[in-house]
């Protein structure tokens, strides 16, 4: 996962929540991944990465990214996603509607 994101270079941060960082990698094969980086200052500790790991890993939906694994070493903790680029689950659900307009209706 290191070589993947260059060493989880600042470059390939891609987003942060509630459990830690966000890279975007590059497998050897040319695979596009999403790896979530659980964050020692993370409220979320093992029971919240298992949880996750153990629901996700369970679901497979077209509008859902895949879990492709996790990695557990020592302290640290990895999901390793299929990547989504943004606003691509959006398109693929709505084709090209505005979706802000979806939400929003001038009678309300």
């Amino acid at each position: 996962m290191k070589a993947a994101t260059n060493n989880f270079d600042a470059a390939n941060k891609i987003g942060e929540g509630g459990f830690g960082a966000v890279y975007k990698g590059v497998l050897l094969d040319g695979t596009i991944i999403a790896i979530k980086k659980l964050s020692s200052k993370s409220r979320q500790g093992d029971r919240e990465f298992l949880n996750e790991l153990g629901m996700i890993s369970g679901l497979q939906h077209p509008n859902v990214v895949r879990l492709y694994g996790c990695c557990v070493e020592g302290t640290q903790l990895l999901l390793v996603y299929e990547y989504m680029e943004n606003n691509s689950l959006a398109h693929a659900l709505f084709g090209k509607l505005n979706v802000l307009n979806l939400f929003y209706s001038p009678f309300l």
